[in-house]
């Protein structure tokens, strides 16, 4: 029997949704309800409720608990609907009845009951799905005073479940990149900079205080008046990042004096959707060993330059491959060269005597062969024809193959020494012809030996090993014994961060390539900033980008490593308005240290950068 809404009796039915109409319209002689003309007034209230509310509502009534809802519901439903109007709701959500009968029995027996973000795994498209809902059963009461039925106000909370599920995992994957990462790395929020996220390294450089929560100016007490609070400031106000070198920072740890350091660091302003700053990523780490060589060896070279200069010493360098010489001013002051000449080895051979060139060359060609120590003397002439003595004193340094490098040493202008030395045996020749040889023969000893050589030698020593310095690479070329590394190794430590189990995103191809260590640490910092701007906006920032990243060595009169890096699938890209630091020590960093082509492309259907560099 189909309702006639035009009588007054059935005026509850009256409304303009989808779900009145069915209500109107269907033929209710199979439902457990019954025809609506014989609904109590009670049940009648309720329907006309839901049916004029754009809130989800439904309402069971009887003992069937006949089901009736609104077009707000309806959605909810999915493709049971428009079938399950009028049906026993047990019938209906068969697959959850287990879950909330318990509820609903509560209802029944007049306990009204709220859940917020239930689960529960419902079959409303033909195939079983994890959804969430808040809601409330409430007991309706009948004209008896009885308890007819129960009325539902429910709203899906699936997407906002998921989206908080979304977060807490984006949090915990940033978390653990802090926790993980080699660097410092501290996360400030709002314009008083106050300390959201540090990492261990950061938390054991300022002793491991309490700064959670707190602003920078309560937290570390001690950096004010050193310029760190009012850069925090303007990075903040002016959106633009800071980059420090070498800044020097007093700290001081809770029950400790204060320590004098220094750090390379980068203050990276946060900004929201609308471009505006929320906040500030601190990102550094510690030089102030690596300051004070450096300090050192200065000091050092200071003193070796005033020694030099005292003692009237040149200096040269001479590299073998290429015959060019690095000379100092008393070196080409000592050979007489002018503006434009002695930067060739052939130069210096050329002021060499005739009777002494052979066997200085011979002297030169048996330290190559052999330990690698030069010292000798020999004569020159110069431009003016007069002769002059000079004593060398060299040391042979080799490659990592052990062929022949280079040749660093000193020149001394002995010309005077071997004069008072020349003159000296005048005399004593003389002396042995007016006493008829009663005298014995006298040695005379006339050399001197140079000893700054050996400490430039150990500064020079100690800053290589200090420069073997960050990342997660340290742990492939340890495993080499810093003779290099395999870059599909390198790749895939750089990217493991950021895999999934199960996934399939990432795709690596190439041949095997071996990289000296000085192409392997600025490749793999190349590599973590493209993936961590991929994680932030480019194909790993959604559910289905896909990173590929090809190389090939092509072959030629010196091989060059071709690589390339490719995103897709990502959010659309759009090219930036300005290079960001992470751009800049790619394209200007990573091509200076492989002394090859660095560049990126921001295509719209992903990031694209390429890289020729030259094998070592």
């Amino acid at each position: 029997m189909r309702s006639d809404v035009t009588k007054p009796e059935l005026y509850f039915l009256r409304g303009d949704g989808e779900a009145g109409a069915l209500m109107r319209s269907m033929d209710w002689s199979a439902s457990p309800l019954g025809a609506p003309k014989h609904w109590p007034q009670s049940l009648r209230t309720v329907v006309s409720l839901l049916l004029n509310s754009r809130f989800p509502m439904f309402v069971a009534w009887g003992p069937e608990l006949g089901f009736l809802y609104n077009d707000g519901y309806a959605e909810i439903l999915g493709a049971k609907h428009p079938a399950a109007m009028g049906e026993r709701f047990r019938d209906i959500w068969s697959e959850i009845w287990p879950d909330i009968e318990p509820l609903i029995g509560k209802a029944l027996a007049g306990e009204a009951s709220y859940r917020e973000d239930l689960p529960l795994v419902v079959r409303r498209r033909g195939f079983d799905e994890q959804a969430y809902f808040t809601f409330s059963y409430s007991p309706v009461h009948d004209e008896t005073g009885g308890i007819g039925g129960m009325f539902c106000a429910v709203t899906e909370t699936t997407r906002e479940v998921e989206a908080r599920a979304d977060l807490r995992a984006e949090k915990d994957r940033l978390q653990s990149f802090f926790r993980q990462a080699p660097g410092m790395m501290v996360m400030l929020s709002g314009p008083e900079h106050v300390f959201e996220l540090a990492n261990p390294s950061y938390l054991e450089l300022v002793g491991e205080r309490e700064v959670i929560g707190k602003t920078v100016r309560e937290a570390l007490p001690e950096l004010a008046g050193q310029g760190f609070f009012e850069i925090l400031d303007g990075v903040y106000a002016s959106g633009e990042p800071f980059v420090g070198r070498h800044m020097p920072i007093t700290l001081q740890r809770p029950g400790e004096p204060p320590r004098s350091l220094y750090f390379d660091f980068v203050y990276q302003p946060i900004t929201n959707s609308q471009g505006k700053v929320i906040g500030i990523f601190g990102e550094g780490h510690d030089v102030t060993d690596l300051k004070q060589a450096e300090i050192a060896l200065r000091h050092s070279e200071e003193r070796f330059s005033t020694a030099l200069t005292i003692a009237e010493l040149g200096t040269f360098d001479w590299n073998l491959r290429d015959d060019t010489v690095t000379a100092s001013e008393r070196t080409r002051a000592i050979f007489g060269f002018g503006e434009g000449k002695g930067g060739r080895a052939e130069d210096y051979f050329g002021r060499i005597v005739p009777d002494d060139v052979e066997r200085v060359r011979a002297e030169i060609e048996m330290t190559l062969r052999g330990p690698g120590r030069l010292d000798t003397q020999y004569r020159i002439r110069l431009p003016d024809g007069s002769i002059r003595h000079i004593a060398s004193l060299s040391q042979l340094y080799r490659d990592a193959q052990g062929r022949p490098e280079r040749e660093v040493g000193v020149f001394e202008d002995i010309t005077e020494q071997k004069q008072w030395e020349e003159h000296q045996m005048l005399l004593i020749n003389e002396l042995n012809h007016r006493v008829k040889n009663t005298l014995a023969t006298v040695q005379s000893i006339a050399s001197q030996t140079l000893r700054n050589t050996e400490t430039a030698a150990e500064a020079k020593a100690a800053i290589e090993g200090r420069l073997l310095a960050l990342s997660r690479t340290h742990d492939v070329l340890t495993r080499e014994n810093w003779e290099g590394a395999d870059l599909h190794e390198i790749v895939e430590q750089a990217m493991a961060p950021y895999c999934s189990q199960g996934e399939d995103r990432l795709h690596l191809s190439g041949p095997k390539v071996r990289l000296a260590p000085r192409m392997a640490l600025p490749l793999a910092m190349a590599l973590q900033e493209l993936v961590t701007n991929a994680v932030k906006y480019g194909a790993l920032s959604n559910a289905i980008g896909q990173i590929t990243i090809t190389w090939n060595v092509a072959p030629g009169e010196r091989s060059t490593l071709e690589l390339r890096w490719a995103e897709s699938g990502g959010p659309v890209v759009r090219i930036p308005t300005r290079r960001g630091f992470g751009s800049r020590l790619i394209e200007r960093s990573l091509a200076q240290d492989l002394g090859g082509q660095v560049h990126i492309n921001f295509t719209p259907t992903g990031v694209i950068c390429t890289v020729n560099a030259p094998l070592a």
